[in-house]
């Protein structure tokens, strides 16, 4: 029985906004009023000026009022509020706040759909507020009624925008003042200390120089250091020692190989196209070659990032900057020679596609993939942007490109040109002479195969009277490969003077192939097919179909304070000889432009990477995304101050390693601190050194490394290392992965050089969280699953390097025990064992031993021996101190 309320209509008048929204709700839940009863009473409904608009003004009207409608939706007017917008559904369907996407928005439980984007979301009144005017009609006061303009289907980005922090201009730098200038090695420590002491926490202690050695020479180089090169390190009293082994270790051809990895999985480098096809890339290995030589040479990270680009336009006569734009070739893609047109649009805009989104996201750390269809729902970039950029890569072409000065190349085509013109001369001779003197003979040969068969005599005279018939086809085709008639078969027929002349034409033909010029070497590379941009278009919702305006060369508006045209106006000037359009030098010009250009966000990037690569997360935890939904940094002013110290020093990355390399804050050692970590449960203010697993490829290099039998040759082909059988599963490729692969000294050098088929993993990589080179990857994913274990266990790789460990032990140690266990340790952890590690290794070798004598009774006993030791060797390779460094 529903209680009598006596709530008068001044009552009602005088609760304002939220206020009686509440309390209609509380009294609807307790029984109190009826919802009949709210329904009629029309003072309950929520005014628009003084209950809705302002919710509007403070939350929704900066992107999606007058200036700027994402996703097609504008809130200003009630006529726009009621239109669909681009997700297909009206903001505000009046009477039912259910079917509203505004409602349905407010109130999504995923941060990526809620609205308002990127900010805290309305409070539960607000939102009740809103479905309660939505529900009583959405009624909008008259005088705000008349709309006065349309929806603006393309975003505006406007100043607000650009004072994202990513965005910005560098700004100046001011050194923090910390109580405590002992702890204090160089600048960076600086930072971290003042950050530190502002929350009452303080770094580790310094780690051991053992500890300092392994950790830097995996850092740096991607392989374990010897035993003689902890012994020394650790008895250097220097106080210049560990700045020396950094210069020692940045100076070795391993730093590029090991530098190299991070940025081949940005470039997403594989040695073959992927998809169905799967082709393998014969001469894609010069880009991943350039990409270690270029480090290693501490190549200008400006020169870097333009020669990816357009390195055929900076310096055509360099080889080095023409297998560069290999970067630009990375992408998984299918062969385009396909007769269909639309499929041939549909894989050139896909190809497009890869190149503007890699090129913006490795480079940048920006999503620019969400603007092929629309603007993008976060980030400040317009669907024109999106296509303004990838002007830059219309009028390309993927090729094998010779790695010559462009003198030096005309020049081989030249030769090339005359030499085939007289083979195929030479060719046609000898086929012409053929035909006119086998044609008499070919029935008689024919018919003489015929009747050696054995086949029925009415087959026979079918095969002989009708072969053109049906009947005559089918056992045409059934015995295809007996009734071949081969060059002995004609020889045999012809006369002496015939086969004189033959040998004649034929040697003459060899003769030319064997004075083939000499081909520089050829890379798969990017090249300009025109010297003139071609017609580009706006594509409504990514349609290649629906052309919706041309656009010319362009950049992200968000950073642009120069005009493109000014950008490609430079680049004519400074290479008016070039056959190109020079859009993708306008493009890397602006990419690496530190005053007009996106170049502050470039260094930031670069910068953001490699301080994760040493310290296992970087100041900003979303390498791969520098937007409005990416994380802020940690220490803003730290990273400000690497972004100019980097440009400061001529973009020379090497500098920037060893900058932070031997501050105080990287040498610290990982030791836990409960106290700390309640403070700072992340670590975010690095008050300890983050335990970092090894990746997929210097696990296998560190293997390699300690059996000994690490193959140190540099560059070149890759290598493709025995696969099981079992996880070739692939089907349809057209380059399949060979099943008899064998372990050779060739494919035992280090995994950078290994060949990388996109379909086709290697399963140890595989498991260990190798990507698979699909998209750029700016982070790896680092699981802990059962089968890395299984995989230590059972690999065939990883058993036969514990026997070539064990043979390097035992050659050592001379049949001593206690030596083969502590140079067992030494190898593999670069320490001795202790006393109940050895005791326990020398008691498993027995066991081993033992257990292996009783089911290997005729085997000889130094076999069994080495056996037994490798399965030591196994076990270290097992461990967690041998796969993760500290």
């Amino acid at each position: 029985m529903e209680r009598p309320v006596n709530i008068s209509r001044a009552g009602f008048v005088m609760l304002r906004g939220g206020n009686v929204v509440r309390l209609l709700c509380a009294l609807l839940a307790l029984g109190v009023l009826p919802l009949a009863a709210l329904a009629a009473d029309s003072l309950a409904k929520p005014d628009f000026d003084r209950d809705i608009r302002p919710i509007f003004a403070a939350h929704c009207l900066k992107c999606h009022g007058e200036e700027k409608q994402q996703g097609g939706v504008r809130l200003d007017h009630r006529e726009f509020s009621l239109r669909p917008g681009d997700s297909g559904s009206p903001p505000i369907v009046p009477g039912k706040p259910v079917a509203s996407e505004l409602i349905r928005r407010l109130e999504a439980s995923d941060a990526s759909e809620r609205m308002p984007a990127n900010a805290d979301p309305l409070s539960p009144e607000q939102i009740e507020l809103l479905k309660a005017w939505v529900s009583s009609g959405a009624v909008w006061s008259e005088a705000k009624a008349a709309a006065t303009g349309e929806v603006r289907r393309e975003m505006i980005v406007t100043a607000d925008d650009r004072q994202h922090w990513s965005y910005r201009p560098f700004a100046q730098v001011e050194l923090p003042a910390v109580k405590d200038a002992e702890l204090l090695s160089n600048t960076i420590d600086r930072f971290v200390v003042a950050a530190q002491e502002a929350k009452n926490l303080a770094s580790n202690p310094p780690a051991n120089p053992a500890v300092l050695i392994r950790r830097l020479s995996f850092d740096l180089l991607g392989l374990p250091p010897s035993p003689e090169e902890v012994a020394t390190f650790v008895a250097d009293p220097s106080p210049v020692a560990y700045e020396s082994l950094v210069d020692r270790l940045l100076a070795s051809p391993h730093y590029g190989e090991r530098w190299g990895r991070h940025w081949l999985d940005l470039a997403r480098y594989a040695d073959s196209d992927g998809l169905e096809t799967d082709r393998d890339r014969p001469t894609a290995f010069h880009y991943r070659d350039f990409v270690i030589r270029a480090l290693n040479a501490d190549l200008s990270y400006q020169t870097f990032t333009r020669w990816q680009l357009a390195g055929d336009e900076y310096e055509p006569d360099n080889p080095l900057a023409l297998a560069a734009t290999g970067f630009l070739t990375g992408a998984p893609c299918e062969n385009l020679m396909v007769p269909m047109e639309e499929e041939k649009l549909r894989l050139r805009y896909n190809e497009l596609d890869d190149m503007a989104v890699t090129t913006m996201s490795a480079f940048l750390g920006l999503t620019l993939g969400c603007a092929r269809c629309h603007d993008h729902k976060f980030d400040a970039i317009p669907t024109r942007d999106y296509y303004r950029i990838q002007c830059a890569f219309t009028t390309t072409s993927r090729a094998d490109v010779l790695l010559a000065p462009r003198d030096e190349a005309a020049r081989y085509r030249a030769l090339e040109a005359e030499w085939s013109s007289r083979l195929k001369v030479a060719q046609g001779k000898l086929k012409e002479w053929l035909t006119t003197e086998q044609k008499p003979h070919t029935t008689t040969l024919r018919n003489k195969k015929i009747d050696a068969l054995t086949i029925s005599d009415e087959d026979k005279l079918i095969l002989k009277e009708q072969p053109d018939s049906d009947a005559g086809k089918k056992l045409a085709s059934q015995l295809q490969k007996v009734l071949v008639i081969n060059d002995k078969d004609y020889r045999e027929l012809f006369t002496e003077e015939q086969r004189h002349l033959w040998d004649e034409l034929q040697s003459e033909v060899s003769a030319i192939e064997r004075v083939k010029p000499p081909s520089p070497p050829q890379a798969l590379a990017i090249t300009d097919t025109k010297s003139e941009p071609e017609p580009t278009w706006l594509l409504e919702r990514g349609d290649f179909y629906a052309k919706k305006s041309a656009v010319e060369l362009g950049f992200l508006s968000v950073f642009s304070n120069r005009l493109p045209e000014e950008y490609r106006v430079s680049a004519r000037a400074k290479n008016s000889s070039s056959a190109s359009t020079l859009q993708r030098r306008a493009l890397a010009d602006w990419l690496t432009d530190v005053e007009h250009g996106a170049g502050p966000l470039l260094t930031r990037v670069i910068v953001n990477r490699i301080w994760q690569h040493h310290f296992g997360e970087g100041l900003v935890r979303t390498a791969g995304d520098f937007g409005v939904r990416g994380e802020r940094p940690t220490h803003p002013e730290l990273l400000e101050w690497l972004c100019n110290e980097l440009i400061s020093h001529d973009w020379q990355l090497k500098s920037l390693h060893r900058l932070l390399v031997t501050s105080s804050t990287y040498r610290q050692s990982t030791a836990f601190d409960d106290q700390r970590a309640a403070i700072d449960p992340d670590n975010r203010l690095l008050w300890r050194r983050r335990p970092q697993r090894l990746e997929a490829e210097i696990l296998r290099d560190a293997i390699l490394a300690v059996s000994g039998t690490l193959n140190a040759e540099p560059f070149g082909p890759a290598f493709k290392p025995p696969i099981s059988s079992d996880a070739i599963v692939a089907r349809n490729t057209k380059s399949p992965y060979p099943k008899d692969a064998r372990d050779t000294p060739a494919t035992r050098r280090r995994s950078v050089y290994m060949f990388h088929k996109r379909v086709t993993q290697n399963p140890l990589l595989q498991v260990f969280d190798e990507p698979d080179a699909s998209v750029s990857c700016a982070r790896r994913n680092t699981t802990t699953v059962a089968p890395q274990a299984l995989a230590l266990l059972n690999d065939t790789f990883v058993r036969d390097r514990a026997i070539d460990c064990s043979r390097r032990l035992l050659a050592d140690a001379n049949n001593n025990p206690n030596d083969t266990i502590d140079r067992a340790f030494w190898l593999a952890l670069s320490r001795t064992p202790r006393d109940a590690e050895r005791n326990a290794a020398v008691q498993f070798v027995n066991q081993q031993f033992q257990a292996r004598s009783e089911r290997e009774s005729s085997a000889p006993q130094n076999e069994i021996r080495q056996q037994a030791i490798a399965d030591l060797c196994q076990a270290l390779f097992s461990l967690n101190e041998f796969i993760y460094v500290d």
